[in-house]
């Protein structure tokens, strides 16, 4: 396969991952202040399916769309306020577990 092929192809699914991420956080078990949600088997996957560079920028994209004010994050809420919450240490975790899963 060509390496712009391919390149083209990891890029496809690194959006779709992303947009996955983003629906699974609307599927929530509310407990306590952090819901569990789906978001976080889909950033498993993300880092699993495509590697740690191309999980890591799946995960990078979901979570810029959220730093703008897209509401992606669990419960539909969005804004760089939610890095600073209860939440926030996972938002960020979600980046490393993506890249150490996918180098694994």
């Amino acid at each position: 396969m060509d390496t712009s092929t391919r390149q083209l192809k990891l890029m496809v699914y690194a959006s779709l991952m992303a947009t996955l991420t983003a629906v699974g956080a609307y599927i929530a078990i509310p407990i306590g202040p952090v819901p569990i949600v789906l978001q976080n088997l889909f950033v498993m996957l993300a880092g699993l399916l495509l590697g740690g560079r191309w999980g890591l920028t799946s995960v990078g994209v979901y979570l810029l769309a959220g730093a703008v004010g897209l509401p992606v994050f669990a419960g539909g809420t969005g804004g760089i306020g939610k890095f600073i919450g209860p939440t926030g240490g996972y938002l960020l975790g979600f980046a490393a577990a993506a890249y150490v899963i996918g180098k694994i």
